[in-house]
């Protein structure tokens, strides 16, 4: 056990749940408090949460591991794919759908199409954010068992549960003032660790030859083409099919204060990234990436061999952060999708409001112990399984959003056929192990394109009240 780190991360969880109390009483005063804060964050604390809600383990532990692991392109490929996430959607969706005035992606996806596509998309979401937990999970268990020297399951268990516990509490409200500490957290951490390497090592130059004595390969293509595309479109699309990050857009005070927050996520993470190759760099110049267990562990690596105690301590409470920020809006993702999108809009439609965000709650706590169970024998590395979703929820999600938003003839059906068929086509990718690595969404998404396209424009036209809808989507009236 690290007596020192260990604190400081005792300290962190409970300053987090210290808040998740707080934000109580007001987060179950409303459905619109508890999945929405209310509507009202502005541009500063919106850009953090933004960021921290993007910024996952993948984004530490899975970008530096992978990049170690199989060259620095896949780690640019991974970088200038999130980087992208936040101009991307910035300019195809942020303003738009906040103009829908909804709560919930499942929601929109209603008012544009309708009550059945309304449901499938709740379950995918249901699906995609309880599997995105668990690469979350995976560091908070890598990181408990090297710190605190407990066994890798309890670690799991016990800080998966810590995490889940401010979320559910809060809602909203906790989990995006959280963020603001989170995200300023991770990205002071990871560029004081930056410069202490870049001190270390004299500099940039002095700091690549030192990789590239003790990996010749480091700056080599090790993957086949389609695993660095897929893996790069699978993120460029995450700020638009991620409900985790979607749902930062429903927070927002207006349209304005949405896109004003994307952009400003959008230099925050740059610097990430930025710190991030300096971490990479330094990861494989220690030569010992073929000695561990688990390749994602070389940022921890990094973390004890360039810092002091205590600010290893803050380090390893940024990537907890990381973790935390990411996993709370998955959850809140989840729990919006049961307790608002189905049982209140289609089972009980006369539910409190009161019952309606204690059921948000429970959802939250099942969701969380769902994703421990497949955690406690994750199926890949960090930056894998976090494609894998990014993958799933494009080719189910990206074109149906970006069409119900810009091309008026897009109908219910053809959303529909494009969304299952999609999501039908990645999976099949998936099980059968055909492509290279997260190459699937370079068939399933193109395949949800032509479906959704081909049947709208086979089937009757939407009505014009929701064409009509589709003009309001795009006027700069607040």
């Amino acid at each position: 056990m690290q007596v020192t780190e260990s604190i400081i991360l005792f300290i962190y969880l409970v300053i987090m749940t210290l808040m998740g109390i707080y934000f109580y009483r007001r987060a179950r005063s409303s459905e619109n408090d508890y999945f929405t804060a209310g509507q009202s964050i502005n541009t500063f604390v919106g850009a953090f949460a933004i960021f921290a809600a993007v910024a996952s383990s993948s984004s530490l532990m899975g970008a530096v591991g992978s990049g170690v692991a199989m060259g620095v392109p896949y780690f640019f490929t991974y970088a200038f794919g999130v980087i992208a996430i936040l101009p991307f959607s910035m300019f195809l969706v942020s303003g738009q759908i906040r103009r829908s005035g909804v709560k919930t992606l499942p929601e929109f996806f209603n008012q544009r199409f309708g009550k059945p596509v309304q449901i499938v998309s709740a379950a995918i979401v249901v699906i995609g954010m309880t599997f995105y937990m668990v690469p979350q999970l995976t560091a908070s268990g890598l990181i408990g068992q090297h710190v605190l020297g407990i066994d890798y399951t309890t670690a799991v268990i016990i800080l998966g549960l810590g995490f889940t516990l401010y979320a559910a509490l809060g809602g909203m409200w906790a989990i995006t003032y959280t963020d603001l500490i989170q995200g300023a957290i991770m990205l002071i951490g990871i560029v004081i660790l930056a410069l202490f390497i870049m001190v270390d090592h004299n500099g940039v130059v002095s700091l690549i030859n030192d990789a590239m004595a003790v990996d010749p390969a480091f700056g080599d293509i090790t993957q086949p083409w389609m695993s660095y595309f897929g893996l790069f479109i699978a993120f460029l699309w995450f700020g638009i099919i991620s409900p985790s990050v979607v749902m930062r857009n429903f927070a927002s005070r207006d349209a304005k204060t949405a896109r004003r927050s994307a952009m400003w996520a959008c230099l925050l993470y740059l610097t990430l990234f930025i710190a991030g190759f300096f971490v990479t760099a330094a990861g494989t110049s220690m030569g010992i990436v073929d000695t561990l267990d688990n390749t994602d562990m070389i940022f921890v690596s990094v973390i004890e061999q360039y810092l002091p105690a205590i600010l290893g301590g803050v380090m390893l409470a940024g990537l907890m952060a990381a973790i935390m920020s990411s996993a709370d809006a998955m959850l809140l993702a989840i729990s919006a999708g049961i307790a608002h999108d189905i049982y209140k809009e289609h089972i009980n439609p006369k539910a409190s409001e009161r019952f309606v965000t204690g059921l948000g709650l429970v959802v939250m706590i099942a969701a969380s112990i769902v994703g421990i169970m497949i955690a406690i024998d994750p199926p890949g590395l960090i930056a894998i399984m976090v494609g894998w979703v990014g993958g799933f929820l494009l080719s189910s999600f990206g074109f149906p959003i970006v069409l119900g938003i810009w091309w008026k003839r897009a109908n219910m059906l053809g959303a529909l056929t494009g969304m299952l068929g999609g999501a039908l086509v990645f999976l099949i990718l998936i099980i059968g192990g055909w492509l290279p690595t997260n190459a699937e969404p370079i068939i399933g998404a193109p395949v949800s394109l032509i479906l959704m396209i081909v049947v709208s424009l086979m089937t009757e036209p939407p009505s014009k009240e929701t064409q009509a809808m589709v003009d309001h989507y795009h006027t700069h009236l607040e």
